[in-house]
């Protein structure tokens, strides 16, 4: 099932529709343009005042405050209720590079090792939708460049709220600008990133871009 925004009102939106069918959508804007609220509202969590909303029944949900997603005594434990077995569950730490973290308390965690747990808890239930929240927000590039591949690396139709521009760039298909509540810009990536309009808002160019515009082709990675 796509998702259908109709000219949808909640706190600081002001009418808001969209139509999401697949990859991973970007979503940017400065602070109280309404990301966290459009993805609340995307979740289920906060009822529009006003339009209508369709969404698919299962959304996952990975929230700027990673720590927020933990509830069991151990990183295995909070995988294995979301794959259904502790076997499974150690696999998929050592498939992400966290298996060391298997006997651990989740709330023990780095910032960014707490993200990709997050991440992968919003994930690997089957969701046919996630909505993710700032996922880089304070992270080492290290740290970041793991949270963009498990990004990379996922099925499901994502959302990302983000301030992250070199990370949005990188990772999506679309890109979403919102200003003080209402959709301003709505392409693809790099049509978003390679023309005037971002930044005519405010908005710094990514290093990649102004690699790419000296280089005359798309760079959507300084790593690439």
């Amino acid at each position: 099932m796509s998702l259908r925004l109709e000219d949808v009102w909640a706190r600081i939106l002001q009418g808001v529709s969209l139509e999401v069918d697949g990859g991973v959508v970007a979503i940017l804007g400065p602070n109280g343009s309404g990301k966290t609220t459009l993805l609340r509202v995307i979740a289920g969590l906060l009822k529009p005042e006003r339009g209508r909303v369709e969404a698919p029944s299962r959304v996952g949900a990975s929230w700027q405050n990673p720590y927020f997603s933990f509830h069991k005594q151990s990183v295995t434990e909070e995988l294995e209720e979301m794959v259904g077995s502790r076997e499974r569950a150690l696999d998929v730490l050592k498939s992400y590079g966290l298996g060391e973290l298997a006997g651990r308390s989740p709330f023990t965690l780095s910032m960014g090792q707490a993200r990709l747990l997050s991440i992968l808890l919003a994930a690997l239930w089957g969701p046919e939708l996630v909505v993710v929240d700032e996922p880089t927000s304070g992270l080492g590039p290290r740290e970041r460049g793991m949270v963009s591949r498990l990004i990379s690396s996922l099925t499901s139709t994502i959302l990302i709220a983000t301030h992250d521009l070199d990370f949005a760039l990188e990772v999506s298909d679309r890109v979403i600008v919102l200003d003080k509540g209402r959709i301003v810009l709505d392409n693809p990536s790099p049509e978003v990133f390679y023309r005037d309009d971002l930044y005519k808002l405010g908005f710094p160019r990514p290093l990649a871009v102004e690699i790419g515009r000296a280089a005359g082709r798309v760079v959507r990675s300084v790593s690439c």
